[in-house]
This record gives C-alpha cells, sequence and structure tokens, in this order.
C-alpha cells in the first residue's frame, strides 16, 4: 500500500513537472467600495471578451500621490460553491508602508499585467510615491501561471484597503475570480 502511495505520488510530481498541470483563471467582478475621494476605479469593468475569455478593462483616477503615509494590504477569501460563505485564506500581504508594497508584493506580481496597463512600472530603482493620474487597463486576461497549484478550484474574493496611520481604511477594492485547477 505505501509503496503504490509512493508511486501515485512520483507520477503526480512527474504530470506537474512536465506541465500538465492547469490551471485557468476567470475573472468575475471588480468593485470599488470606499475612497471615491482619493481614487476613481469604478469605470474598471469585468467583462466577456469571447466565448471563453473573460477580461478586466478599464481606467480609473488617482487625485493625490500615494505615499508612505498610507499602508496596503490584501485578504483573500475562498468559497468552494460561489455561495457567498467565504472562508478566510492564509495567503495575504501583510499590512505594509504603502511604497513598500509598491516596490514588493506589487513589483513581484507585476509582469503578469505591465504589458496590459499604464499603471507604475518598478524597475531597480525604489518607486516613491505612485503619483497621482489617470490609469487604465486594457484587455487584461490572465494565465494561471502565478497562481500555487496547491490552490484549490473555486471562487475567489481578493480584498485590497488602503489605510492611514490610525488603521482607518481610506480605500477598499474587491475583486472576484474563479479558479479552475487539474491535470490535463
Amino acid at each position: 500500500m505505501f509503496c503504490l502511495a509512493l508511486v501515485l505520488l512520483n507520477l503526480l510530481l512527474v504530470l506537474e513537472s512536465n506541465n500538465c498541470f492547469t490551471t485557468e483563471v476567470q475573472f468575475e467582478r471588480f468593485e470599488q467600495q470606499l475612497g471615491f475621494h482619493l481614487t476613481n476605479f469604478s469605470g474598471l469593468r469585468v467583462r466577456k471578451f469571447n466565448r471563453t475569455t473573460w477580461i478586466l478593462d478599464g481606467d480609473g483616477e488617482i487625485f493625490v500621490d500615494l505615499t508612505d503615509e498610507y499602508q496596503a494590504a490584501v485578504s483573500v477569501a475562498y468559497s468552494a460553491l460561489g455561495n457567498n460563505q467565504w472562508n478566510e485564506y492564509p495567503m495575504k500581504v501583510s499590512k505594509s508602508k504603502f511604497c513598500s508594497f509598491i516596490n514588493g508584493a506589487y513589483k513581484e506580481y507585476q509582469p503578469y499585467f505591465i504589458y496590459s496597463t499604464n499603471l507604475p512600472s518598478v524597475g531597480v530603482d525604489w518607486l516613491c510615491p505612485v503619483p497621482k493620474g489617470r490609469y487604465w487597463v486594457r484587455n487584461f486576461a490572465p494565465d494561471g501561471d502565478w497562481i500555487p497549484s496547491s490552490v484549490p478550484s473555486g471562487y475567489w474574493r481578493f480584498t485590497g484597503v488602503l489605510s492611514n496611520a490610525n488603521d482607518e481604511i481610506l480605500i477598499k477594492y474587491i475583486f472576484f475570480m474563479r479558479i479552475k485547477t487539474g491535470y490535463l
């Protein structure tokens, strides 16, 4: 029995290393709930691009320079059935000063979306502040490469908040998506 389990585990590892494991991401909805006096991204929409692809498209505006006087955090929740029974997931981006967030977590994931937007690009140099201005996203349809294989299929909610030094939430964005994982 133990040998059978080892063989199955080895087979799964071989399949995953040979890119037989797939992850599909489908956008569901984007909402800005707070902070319309600081930013307005209500023009950002999820829409159907073709029969199988949903994209993020639209524009918004940042009305103030975003500096280290703000703190950013991202929390993640999971719903297996998509019935609004959300369970907080341990994956998250801990609260940090905004410039550290931009030059850390944002910089790590920017290769997945940088060619679909005019959001600031973080290079070798430290980026701070994020300047006020008009920003857009055009036809962004992500692939599942950035998602770890341990993430289960289901509905996901990403909540991004920007708060001040007193932990008062000033801006709140919620992004919903469906993730499907499996082997070919």
